[in-house]
């Protein structure tokens, strides 16, 4: 037994709100459950009513003969609240709630969710909803659904979960694919997608989920379940939407910028194998081609197609998408050579040219020696067939069709066919004829590609180790805890110091409240130096004219003391002056950025970027979510255009990558250790040295939790 076996396997059903009106959501759910063929009891419940739908209506939950596994709630909100109390009382362990008015409408809407979550975690009730359409169970014939559901929809292998009841109509419209579930769950006051996806995760009827997800509320049992999916292999495909409303929290740190929540969520999945997708087109097309169940054993992706415009076309989408061909082995081209017409071409992708429509012995060579390819794991067609070709023209492509399946039961490496127009769908026996043979028919250039390259990635995913070892964590200083933890803005030498004390290389520095001190402290630490305003209130020195650099006299220094202070005190009138930070000029090296920022609802994410003034302008920069390890740190670095620089570029000398590695482990380590009172940590600009020399912070800033509680996403 299951946790949700009585929400979601349920073998008696009530119905709350049931009413003989054919338009009541009560009727709705009555009828589908008889339409459905629901072998369970079934119990209308209302207050007046004699009967509904043909079926002895109870006046009473209290009234029942049994008590159900799962009753189903057809009322307001106000009304649907008490009915759902009722129900935990008798001691009925589901509900479904089909009503709105919850979270979603103000503060009272608000206050009546928070009843239903209480009501959940006091007692145990597994409750769908509030503000869904409910849930189907296929298979078994069950339907809690308050919308009508289509005459011709079957059971299959693909499970859909989403916060929008639309999406659950329009998927289970599609007519592509047959359903374990639907499960519409709204606002999920109760039961999460966290929760469904572990249920999933061990129902023998599930192969692939759809999520269509609005928020995750609870990242650690998402990432729980997902590993139990991962496990199972069964892949879940999920569109999120909302995510160009939400900003970054620490607005007063680059890192909070470039860290964007879109980049959390996109690394969280990354993380945990979800396949994330932009729109319905990718969804359905990556959900066809993960219900056939092929697996490739690696990730090398061959293509052939029947035109050569078709072939560009490819080509150009392939680039757009960094999607990865890889040229094919000299002996494959050979075989081809043998073959090829005299102005073919073999390459990856393959242009098997027009002959190969009416030469089936061909066209079969040509995949086969695709296929054959020690880099190539995954052979996909680009072969059209619309639906409304003539008969003549769909003989041609039938027996194009069957040499595909034929060819495809014959090779170890699986083939795919994707036709060019996702619009208008495929020609039926076309269709029908691959699907015998295995071989998923997809729609659309880039869709097609897309969902290949989703399938490969998974692949990708799977193949990796399940842990993430990210090594040792710091020990918490307890007065640095407590001085993040009791707010108020930190100076940059307050930054600093704290970061030599978590092992940080920073740049030698000295305060100084007077200009003769500046200038002794310039002297001890050797020109050239950098002078710069020390204020609690300037996150950006800069900007207020509060920073002078390459300082090579005592006359230089003098100026620039009084410089930065009349400045700031023109700029920023209202920012306290303590006095100036004196500083070590770093000749050379290649400035970056790295640090940290909170993302909700993960918690802090590593950032790294080409650094300096422009920063935000350049956005050049990788976001993980924390822990990483070196891997990982590695992979961020690699990935931005300053990467290419560090690692470099055009015969430049190689900048010390093992040192940024180390930074960004640290910062990973003080992310793990101080996360909780630490909002966002910022190192900008880091001065990346030759290789060997390490690397030096330049400026830090470091803004407490605290500071942030009232902010608000943008």
């Amino acid at each position: 037994m299951h946790s949700l076996d009585a929400l979601l396997r349920p073998k008696s059903v009530a119905v709350v709100g049931a009413s003989p009106r054919r338009e009541s959501l009560g009727f709705t759910t009555v009828a589908n459950l008889l339409a459905f063929g629901y072998a369970g009891q079934i119990y209308p419940v209302h207050p007046t009513a004699r009967e509904v739908a043909g079926l002895r209506c109870y006046s009473d939950l209290r009234e029942l003969p049994d008590r159900p596994d799962c009753v189903a709630i057809a009322l307001e909100a106000d009304q649907a609240v008490k009915a759902a109390s009722a129900a935990s009382d008798l001691g009925i362990p589901a509900a479904v709630i089909y009503a709105s008015g919850f979270a979603e409408a103000g503060a009272a809407g608000q206050a009546r969710q928070r009843e239903i979550a209480r009501l959940c975690a006091e007692t145990g009730i597994r409750i769908c909803g509030p503000n869904c359409l409910g849930l189907a169970n296929l298979g078994q014939r069950i339907s809690l659904y308050s919308a009508e559901l289509p005459e011709s929809i079957g059971d299959g292998p693909l499970a859909v979960v989403s916060h929008s009841g639309s999406a659950t109509i329009l998927l289970s419209n599609i007519g592509r694919f047959g359903f374990s579930y639907l499960i519409s769950s709204g606002n999920s006051a109760g039961v999460d997608v966290a929760d469904y996806l572990e249920f999933l995760a061990q129902d023998h009827a599930t192969r692939v989920v759809v999520l269509f997800l609005e928020s995750i509320r609870d990242p650690a049992a998402f990432a729980t379940a997902m590993d139990k999916m991962r496990r199972a292999d069964k892949p879940v495909i999920a569109l999120r939407v909302g995510g160009s409303r939400l900003g970054a929290r620490a607005s007063a740190a680059h890192t909070g910028a470039l860290a964007g929540s879109e980049d959390a969520f996109a690394d969280f999945f990354r993380r945990n194998g979800v396949i994330a997708v932009d729109d319905y087109d990718e969804m359905i097309e990556c959900a066809d081609l993960m219900v056939s169940g092929i697996r490739p054993k690696g990730t090398g992706l061959g293509v052939v197609c029947l035109s050569g415009g078709e072939n560009v076309l490819t080509c150009d989408i392939a680039d757009r998408l960094d999607i990865m061909l890889p040229e094919l082995q000299p002996a494959t081209i050979g075989k081809l050579t043998q073959f090829m017409p005299a102005f073919g071409r073999a390459s990856n992708p393959l242009d098997v040219t027009g002959a190969a429509v009416f030469d089936m012995d061909f066209y079969r060579r040509c995949i086969e020696a695709v296929a054959s390819d020690p880099g190539i794991d995954l052979v996909a067609i680009s072969q059209d067939c619309p639906a409304a070709m003539g008969s003549k023209q769909a003989a041609i492509y039938s027996r194009i069709a069957g040499m595909i399946g034929a060819t495809a039961l014959e090779l170890d490496k699986p083939l795919v066919l994707y036709s060019n127009a996702a619009g208008g769908g495929i020609h039926q026996s076309i269709a029908e004829t691959l699907h015998k043979s295995g071989v998923p028919a997809l729609r659309g250039t880039r869709a097609s590609l897309l969902a290949l390259r989703r399938l490969l990635d998974y692949v990708d995913h799977r193949q990796r180790p399940a842990s993430l070892s990210t090594g040792p964590v710091l020990a918490v200083d307890a007065s640095w805890h407590s001085r993040f933890a009791s707010g108020g803005s930190l100076t940059e030498r307050e930054s600093k110091e704290f970061l030599r004390s978590c092992g940080v290389a920073v740049a030698a520095e000295r305060f100084a409240e007077t200009a003769n001190a500046a200038v002794a402290a310039a002297q001890a630490i050797g020109y050239p130096v950098v002078v710069k305003i020390e204020s609690p209130d300037l996150a950006h020195k800069s900007d207020a004219g509060g920073v002078r650099l390459g300082l090579e006299t005592a006359a230089a220094v003098r100026e620039a003391f009084a410089e930065v202070c009349a400045a700031v005190r023109v700029r920023a009138p209202s920012a306290r002056i303590n006095g100036v930070l004196v500083q070590k000029m770093i000749r050379g090296g290649i400035e970056v950025i790295a640090g940290f920022s909170r993302q909700q609802p993960f918690g802090p994410a590593i950032v790294f970027g080409a650094g300096g003034v422009f920063v935000e302008l350049l956005h050049d920069s990788q976001m993980a979510l924390a822990p990483i390890d070196a891997h990982r740190a590695n992979a961020m670095i690699d990935s931005t255009r300053i990467g290419k620089v560090l690692n470099g570029y055009r015969g430049s000398a190689p900048a010390d990558i093992d040192a940024l590695i180390d930074l960004l482990l640290r910062l990973s380590d003080i992310a793990a250790t101080y996360g909780d009172v630490i909002e966002a940590l910022e190192l900008n600009p880091v001065a990346v040295l030759d290789r060997g020399k390490g690397l030096q912070v330049i400026d830090a800033l470091i803004i407490p939790r605290a500071m942030n509680t009232g902010a608000q996403p943008c």
